[in-house]
């Protein structure tokens, strides 16, 4: 048994700020106190466990949008020991259902959006739809749960992958992970200060929305107010608000490239209380944002991580024009451990680009009904993705191991050429995958969309190139589409592009 002590969070700041605002949903306007949380979420234990039966270990589905309500699902089932499962709505119900004969939930609950989906779905469980009179009567009928120690290794979350590589993995969450977790941010990201305030733009389904920002805020007892779904002026709107004090903001690259190409950001001065603006993954217009928001006085916290890993194992959590403008994705949080290891399993030398592998109390135990020789290393987790550090500590993404291609007997990462690339006139949104080559066995093709009215040639590529990428990085070949084909989760398939590519006839 585990010596380490994790109290409920909800029912400790029940406790201790009753009245204070943990959620809101800005489309109503509604807002839940901490107090409130804890009556919710213990009559929600009771229905779980007395009137549908869940147990320790069993999962509980739930289809929705953002909403406090989705919260007050996920700590009741880690109040009872429970196992939550939020289904990424974007998904097909043959996706959604291949991953719920894989789970096997006793239980699911949804929203009124949503409530077509899951009658296709025919779970043939207990469900109700927290949108109908029925589900508030759940609750009111309920014996309540009383919060107490939570089991430190008991598992909280199963986060389904995207699958973009692969069929979809379920990633599992802990107790241990999550409070790990927070309590890195709380050294990176000013996250354990009072008063502090999350704007969640992100669907809570995934990682990114839900463990990233949303529960280590929530954990130090902050509050977080969420939109149902991300529109990125609604977003500046409730960012320039004084009234609502927003200190805190994360999301994918695309979500702060919408945001600084908003009409109306260019007449922002300044950000009332903003002090924290976290993504993760360099592309293209990663320069422009940083340039965007340092310049009102916000900088930018690089970062990266997975779904796997807590989520984040880098941040840049101080201030370093020098190190954002170089490419870096910050510095190992203190509770996670890091190696860069070549291909025979040993560290590679100072400075030199090798595959991360991670270990620390964030990390996940494993994934789902899956073997963990698949993915572990003893307790290191092989995480595909590689990178290099500097003699300062800063790490720089270089690509994932399976995206790199050799050309000529030279190892090529596409994220690599891809930032060198981001400044090509015209160019909208790019990509870079590895092909086949009868002469150099791999080279790189470059898939594009082009602003309007914008043309573009393989030699204009290459001409931009020159002088910036050695020969044999730069891209051999050149599609121009309409749009990049992504994943239900906004991935963009490489593997999508290279089949184009090749089934167009194209020659290698």
């Amino acid at each position: 048994m585990s010596d380490l002590i994790i109290t409920d969070w909800v029912a400790q700041h029940a406790r201790q700020r009753p009245d204070a605002i943990a959620l809101a949903l800005h489309e109503t306007g509604a807002t839940v106190t901490w107090a409130e949380l804890e009556r919710r979420v213990a009559a929600l234990a009771g229905v779980l466990r007395d009137t549908w039966g869940a147990r320790p270990g069993d999962r509980v589905a739930l289809v929705a949008e953002n909403d406090p309500r989705l919260l007050e699902v996920q700590f009741a089932c880690m109040r009872i020991g429970a196992v939550f499962m939020p289904l990424n709505w974007r998904l097909t119900a043959t996706e959604l259902g291949a991953q719920l004969a894989d789970a096997e939930p006793v239980a699911m609950i949804h929203d009124a959006d949503w409530r077509a989906l899951v009658d296709e779905l025919a779970l043939a469980v207990p469900r109700a739809c927290w949108d109908e009179p029925s589900y508030d009567a759940l609750l009111a009928a309920a014996d309540p749960v009383a919060g107490g120690d939570l089991d430190p290794d008991a598992v909280t979350h199963l986060l389904y992958t995207s699958g973009t590589t692969g069929l979809p993995k379920g990633v599992l969450c802990t107790n241990r992970t999550l409070v790990t977790h927070a309590q890195n941010l709380a050294h990176t990201s000013r996250m354990a200060e009072r008063d502090q305030h999350h704007l969640n733009v992100v669907p809570w389904f995934h990682a990114g929305g839900l463990n990233v920002f949303t529960n280590a805020m929530l954990f130090w007892g902050g509050r977080v107010t969420t939109v149902r779904r991300y529109d990125p002026a609604v977003a500046l709107g409730l960012l320039t608000d004084p009234g609502l004090a927003i200190t805190h903001l994360c999301g994918v690259l695309q979500t702060f490239e919408w945001l600084v190409r908003q009409d109306g950001f260019a007449a922002v001065a300044a950000f009332p209380a903003l002090h924290t603006a976290l993504f993760g993954g360099w592309g293209p217009s990663t320069q422009e944002i940083v340039l965007a928001l340092r310049a009102r006085g916000v900088p930018v916290q690089l970062s990266w991580g997975a779904s796997e890993l807590g989520p984040l194992v880098t941040v840049l959590s101080r201030p370093d024009d020098a190190a954002a403008d170089a490419g870096s994705s910050g510095t190992v949080v203190p509770h996670t451990r890091l190696r860069i290891v070549a291909p025979d399993g040993t560290d590679v030398e100072p400075g030199g680009v090798g595959e991360l592998w991670v270990r620390g109390g964030a990390v996940t135990p494993g994934y789902w009904r899956q073997p963990r020789d698949d993915t572990f290393h003893g307790l290191w987790f092989r995480t595909g993705d590689a990178g290099r550090m500097d003699a300062a500590g800063h790490v720089y993404i270089v690509g994932r191991v399976k995206e790199m291609y050799r050309s000529g007997g030279e190892n090529v990462y596409p994220a690599e050429v891809e930032n060198v690339l981001a400044d090509l006139p015209g160019v909208a949104e790019l990509t870079v995958v590895g092909v086949p080559d009868e002469r150099w066995g791999e080279t790189g093709l470059l898939a594009v969309v082009l602003e309007p009215g914008a043309a573009l040639t393989l030699a204009d590529v290459q001409a931009f190139a020159a002088g910036r990428l050695a020969r044999f990085k730069q891209p051999s070949h050149l599609l121009v589409l309409d749009v990049l084909p992504r994943s239900a989760t906004a991935k963009i398939s490489r593997a999508a592009i290279r089949e184009a590519f090749l089934g167009a006839g194209v020659p290698a």
